[in-house]
């Protein structure tokens, strides 16, 4: 069974590019920390399979709702040349790098989560979105760099819950209730987490929690009726584009060409980069962790498989900044 590995190109470039961009700020600087960044997620498989996916500058989202990340400042021109460079020198190696129109990085993610589901195939999603929590899956899991790559949360169905106390399939209603304001999306005004995760935890979803307003706390009530249109518009923006087409099985097929990364990035001074990935990729997978005592190693701690399907957005598709700082 292939075990692939998505990566957000975004996500990872911005940690990249503000972690180092001191360093060495005319080479190929980001590059080199994204390929640092993918050495040290190899640990999380071993990975059959390597895929980057990239924004688009065109966003379908922001044609249907102009303020959608409209409060973030405009991209760095370093950046965006940065990007450039990355997109390149990662095709370079071989590597499979998807960019569609209209579309964000989180939409082909989605796309390639849903079909490892369907072929019966383990993803891991390599990003620091915390939106990507609703990939999450039996099959599927969430890699989220936090202050620095060695600090990695990994997110299985078990994780989600724990964490935000809804199931990851929930989770796109539980951010669309409480909004995110990273994007320039205002949610229910006094609907917190807590509250978020307890309405969908006795109603299921945001149209059951609508069906029921009868039988919450006139609060809550008078929020969710208030502010109804943020919410379903949030529910609109931040569901996962339909139809992108993405060729799975070429994917898995391509392998990690490592030597291809020997041809794209030794000549760009990436020796240290290239030697530390070749070593994660070639190195024998860890043993499975012992089951702490008192556990018998059958027992698998199991999610209720009640699975609400994802809702795909109307028409819409993006282009995407999270400034995010890491440090390696």
């Amino acid at each position: 069974m292939p075990n692939v590995l998505a990566v957000d190109g975004n996500s990872l470039a911005h940690r990249a590019f503000h972690a180092l961009r001191h360093d060495d700020p005319d080479g190929h600087f980001v590059t080199r920390g994204v390929v640092r960044m993918l050495a040290s997620a190899w640990i999380e498989g071993p990975f059959d399979a390597l895929v980057v996916a990239f924004d688009s500058r065109e966003n379908r989202r922001k044609d249907l709702f102009p303020e959608y990340k409209a409060n973030r400042p405009d991209k760095d021109p370093e950046l965006r040349r940065q990007l450039e460079l990355l997109g390149e020198d990662l095709r370079g190696c071989g590597l499979t790098v998807l960019q569609v129109d209209g579309a964000e990085a989180d939409d082909l993610l989605a796309t390639i989560a849903d079909g490892c589901t369907a072929r019966g195939w383990a993803c891991a999603v390599l990003s620091s979105d915390r939106d990507l929590l609703a990939l999450v899956s039996p099959t599927t899991r969430l890699l989220r760099p936090r202050q620095s790559m060695s600090d990695l949360g990994v997110y299985d169905p078990a994780a989600v819950v724990a964490e935000y106390d809804v199931r990851p399939e929930q989770y796109t209603d539980f951010a669309a209730l409480r909004g995110d304001p990273s994007d320039g999306l205002t949610g229910a005004k006094g609907i917190g987490p807590k509250i978020a995760a307890r309405l969908l935890r006795d109603y299921g979803d945001i149209p059951g929690i609508y069906a029921n307003l009868h039988n919450l706390q006139p609060k809550v009530e008078a929020a969710l009726r208030t502010y109804r249109a943020d919410v379903e518009r949030n529910l609109l923006l931040m569901a996962p584009l339909p139809n992108l087409e993405v060729d799975l099985d070429a994917i898995a097929r391509g392998g990690v060409d490592l030597d291809g990364c020997d041809r794209a990035l030794l000549p760009l001074g990436m020796g240290a980069e290239v030697g530390r990935l070749r070593h994660a990729v070639e190195r024998p997978p860890l043993p499975p962790m012992p089951p702490p005592p008192g556990v018998a190693p059958d027992e698998v701690v199991r999610i209720p498989d009640e699975r609400l399907p994802r809702r795909p957005l109307a028409a819409v598709v993006p282009v995407v900044e999270g400034e995010q700082v890491a440090l390696f």
